[in-house]
């Protein structure tokens, strides 16, 4: 039997592998599953294959609370982010904080 859910807003695959699987190393057997890397970015309403849950406390625990963790950043947001940053913990040394 084949288990699927549907990607929300704002989810990656370790949001998914944590809600549905319970541990958030099934995303890589999901990844391989869905023939995606680790990193992409999912669109909701995106179908994905799931993988049998190894912690099914955890998995439980979000479908009874009717929590969706979604933690996801997009590239663009990333790219906003350090060009709006500023301070020590933004700047690369030789790349806009030049060491004289």
């Amino acid at each position: 039997m084949t288990f699927t859910t549907t990607a929300s807003s704002r989810q990656s695959l370790l949001d998914i592998a944590i809600e549905h699987c319970g541990q958030f190393e099934a995303a890589f057997d999901i990844a391989v599953k869905n023939g995606l890397n680790l990193t992409d970015d999912l669109t909701a309403g995106q179908e994905i294959e799931l993988v049998e849950p190894t912690d099914k406390s955890v998995a439980a625990f979000f479908a009874v609370q009717e929590n969706k963790p979604a933690t996801a950043v997009t590239q663009n947001e990333i790219i906003d982010i350090l060009d709006l940053a500023e301070g020590i913990d933004f700047w690369g040394i030789e790349f806009d904080f030049i060491v004289q």
